[in-house]
């Protein structure tokens, strides 16, 4: 069970509530008796003037006092004083010669002023009353004594009056400064903390980027730098663990990566190995059966149906001989010619090869070839044999006609753009993990790579199935009919393209088409004039 604890405003508060009321017990105190004091010294002076003022307009001799008509004036309007109490008039025996109001007596105090000739004052032990003492000469000699008695009521109304007021003060400013002091400590204190405790929680889930900035003392800044000190720590202990995992996983995918191309390299030899024994084992007796084809062919050509038998022989024999050779070009290293090569020209230049040969017709052909392309060292013939392959495989997409198109152009990057999933399109690559990865394999070190050109074929055929589009690089694999494709065509551009350090990449999107793009790497190293043309230029 979680133990029960006040919060850290009540207790301030409840600590600030005491201390106002010890504060205030001990002003009250130290007020009420100042105050006290000061009135009753008010009311002593007041009544040493009246008194003095009486003792001074009494005749010489004191022995018909009761009928002076001076004294009984100024006595009436002695009498008329508010706090007038009584007056007491003795003569030098202690025998009472005029009184008014005062049923008291002689008293000790009265006999001292006599004996000794000083004025003095008393106080009643009720505090009601304040009695004046002063002596009454003729010449050098105290012939009487006289005692004014004035009333302490009315300033012990105003006293408590007073201490009322001074109660209602008290209680409005402790309510004020609980109010105040309870907001001070919110701004100051508890929001601070609070926003800490907030952070604490906040990094407790995993958010390690939360800074806290609190305003408060020095104590509460320090502590929260000191909290965002440690946070900073704990992301860079978080974003070096990110890293660690990720360059182990990056290493762990080039293990894989580099894992199946052993792999696609020992199937590839091993390809090699059974295209050179079938080129050997099947090659000689195949050369064989075509030439005496074609010894029967000119014996027989007056017999029609052997005549057709013969043709059908030599077709096949030669559909045999292309597999074999297919075989050979994907299997074995091939010489490779590096030239200096206008891609565009290029292109051109093959389109009008297979238009005089008929392979075009019947189709939509449509142009963009850039002129502003740099030049670039590559063969030529086996660019061209990827051309003609790729026009090839997009009119067989296409039986019934189409649109075809040939785009070339050129992206300033270092490195090809990852796809976008939300295309719609589905894009593979021709190595695994070119698109998760854009081209960051080895072979093409963007150090050296100042950008890319790009040699697009189009068509909007009826596009290539999901589950075949990740398959069409593999070499034996095809969507042709039987005898109309050996599945090396495509495996055999990705390797001449390869050759080159670049990329194959196609998109397909079922009903809409196909586009093949080539990635040719521009190095770094070629100047601008080298490179570049003047103009761009389409035809259709």
């Amino acid at each position: 069970m979680k133990q029960f604890r006040i919060s850290l405003t009540v207790s301030i508060l409840s600590s600030l509530a005491c201390l106002l009321v010890l504060t205030w017990l001990l002003l009250s105190l130290i007020s009420f008796k100042t105050a006290e004091k000061d009135l009753l010294n008010t009311k002593n002076d007041e009544a040493r003037i009246l008194l003095a003022a009486f003792v001074e307009v009494l005749p010489p001799s004191l022995k018909k006092l009761a009928e002076n008509s001076v004294i009984r004036t100024f006595s009436a309007r002695l009498a008329k004083e508010k706090d007038f109490a009584g007056i007491y008039v003795v003569a030098g025996g202690g025998k009472p010669l005029y009184v008014v109001r005062d049923q008291r007596g002689t008293d000790s105090q009265l006999e001292y002023t006599l004996k000794n000739g000083r004025e003095s004052f008393a106080y009643s032990r009720d505090g009601r009353f304040i009695f004046r003492y002063a002596p009454v000469y003729s010449g050098n000699r105290v012939t009487g004594a006289a005692r004014l008695t004035l009333s302490l009521a009315k300033a012990q109304e105003r006293l408590r009056e007073s201490r009322r007021l001074f109660l209602a003060y008290f209680v409005l400013d402790f309510l004020l400064l609980l109010g105040f002091g309870s907001f001070l400590l919110s701004r100051i204190i508890v929001v601070p903390i609070r926003k800490l405790l907030t952070a604490t929680a906040r990094i407790a889930t995993g958010d390690y980027r939360h800074v806290v900035k609190v305003p408060g003392s020095a104590e509460i800044a320090e502590l929260a730098e000191s909290f965002n000190t440690m946070a900073e720590a704990l992301e860079q202990n978080r974003l070096e663990v990110e890293r660690t995992v990720a360059s182990l996983e990056k290493a762990n995918q080039e293990l894989q990566l580099a894992r199946e191309e052993t792999v696609r390299s020992e199937k590839m030899a091993s390809v090699g190995l059974l295209a050179a024994g079938m080129a050997h084992e099947v090659g000689t007796p195949l050369a064989a059966i075509i030439g005496y084809a074609g010894i029967l062919k000119d014996d027989l050509k007056d017999d029609e149906v052997k005549a057709d038998y013969l043709h059908r022989i030599e077709a096949e024999a030669g559909r045999i001989d292309r597999i074999v050779r297919g075989l050979l070009d994907y299997a074995r290293p091939t010489q490779t010619k590096y030239e200096q090569v206008k891609v565009s020209q290029l292109v051109a230049e093959t389109v009008d090869l297979l238009k005089d040969q008929g392979v075009l017709k019947s189709f939509d052909l449509s142009l963009q070839l850039s002129e502003n392309l740099p030049i670039i060292n590559i063969d030529p013939h086996q660019l061209q044999q990827v051309l003609i392959n790729l026009l090839i495989n997009a009119r067989d997409a296409m039986p019934a006609g189409g649109s075809l198109g040939i785009k070339t152009s050129l992206v300033r990057h270092d490195r090809p753009p990852i796809h976008n999933p939300d295309s719609g399109l589905m894009v593979v690559g021709r190595r695994k993990g070119d698109f998760n990865n854009a081209f960051s394999l080895a072979s093409v070190n963007k150090q050296w790579v100042d950008s890319w050109l790009l040699i697009s074929v189009m068509d909007n055929g009826e596009g290539i199935a999901a589950e075949n589009l990740k398959k069409i690089f593999d070499p034996f694999f095809t969507t042709k009919e039987p005898g109309k494709g050996t599945g090396l065509g495509l495996a055999i551009c990705a390797r001449i393209i390869d050759s080159f350090n670049g990329r194959i990449i196609a998109e397909s999107e079922t009903g809409k088409g196909t586009v093949v793009t080539m990635w040719l790497p521009v190095p770094k190293t070629r100047t601008s004039d080298e490179r570049y043309g003047k103009q761009d230029h389409t035809c259709n």
